[in-house]
């Protein structure tokens, strides 16, 4: 067995953070390297997000959090106690701090030689495993277009989940620390849970008069509101995100998300 990272859970939720090697060159037919076909594709992805567009994320009703970020050379090569590197359109110059080079030379860095890099990191319901699976049958196009521009990734895809797994844990990077600020609430519940404060929140201002004083049949009017909201999730999510929640007739339905 390798020796692979664990990832931490904390109350009901997992983490995950990946540092793969984005490939070099030309993408196959194309004119652009992988690192700009893939700064598109999360460009698109952002692009639908601001314009509240679906998204292939969104389909995951456990995401809690996701971010994508590319990590180039000339973003990390930075200034530090000993040395520093100053950009340019040829490369990279390296000098000592005190404005002088190294050896009394300039060293030259090529930065077409150095390696850009895909960071990703997120929390989700659930253990890492799941995540990646319910990435795999759920999101497996979306996710080959990302990280298929990335050094070693499966040819076949996510859709061969251990080779898939085996990817991610290889690029996993350990989380020293990790908060979660909500204990045992999951995305479903948390979605649910605020379709019910609005309705509340709605409800008690029907229920108030101008002078604050409550309104006549208040207790009518609440047993009203009960059994109109009286949409009570029972187990969820599972494995892929789906909940089950009990209605007024006493019958349970089966769900992909909160609001469908």
């Amino acid at each position: 067995m390798p020796d692979w990272v664990d990832s931490k859970y904390v109350g009901g939720v997992g983490e995950v953070t990946l540092l793969t090697p984005i490939k070099k060159g030309l993408v196959p037919g194309e004119l652009r390297t992988y690192e700009q076909r893939l700064h598109a594709e999360l460009q698109s992805v952002q692009q639908r997000i601001e314009k509240g567009f679906p998204t292939p994320v969104a389909r995951l009703p456990t995401i809690h959090f996701a971010r994508w970020l590319l990590l180039r050379p000339a973003q990390y090569l930075y200034s530090d106690k000993d040395q520093l590197y100053c950009g340019g359109k040829d490369g990279a110059i390296l000098y000592w701090n005190d404005g002088t080079a190294p050896n009394g030379k300039k060293v030259k860095v090529d930065l077409d030689t150095l390696t850009s890099w895909l960071f990703f990191t997120s929390n989700f319901d659930g253990d890492m495993k799941t995540y990646l699976r319910d990435f795999s049958v759920v999101l497996g196009e979306d996710v080959d277009r990302i990280w298929g521009n990335c050094e070693g990734y499966p040819p076949e895809g996510s859709k061969h989940f251990d080779a898939y797994w085996a990817y991610a844990k290889r690029y996993q990077l350990t989380t020293h620390a990790f908060y979660n600020a909500y204990p045992g609430l999951s995305v479903p519940r948390i979605h649910q849970l605020d379709v019910f404060k609005r309705q509340f929140d709605s409800f008690v201002a029907k229920t108030r008069r101008p002078d604050g004083r409550s309104i006549a049949g208040l207790s009518d009017a609440f047993d009203r509101f009960i059994a109109e909201t009286a949409t009570i999730p029972v187990g969820f999510p599972d494995a892929g995100g789906v909940y089950e929640i009990a209605v007024p007739d006493g019958t349970k339905a089966r769900y992909k998300t909160p609001l469908e």
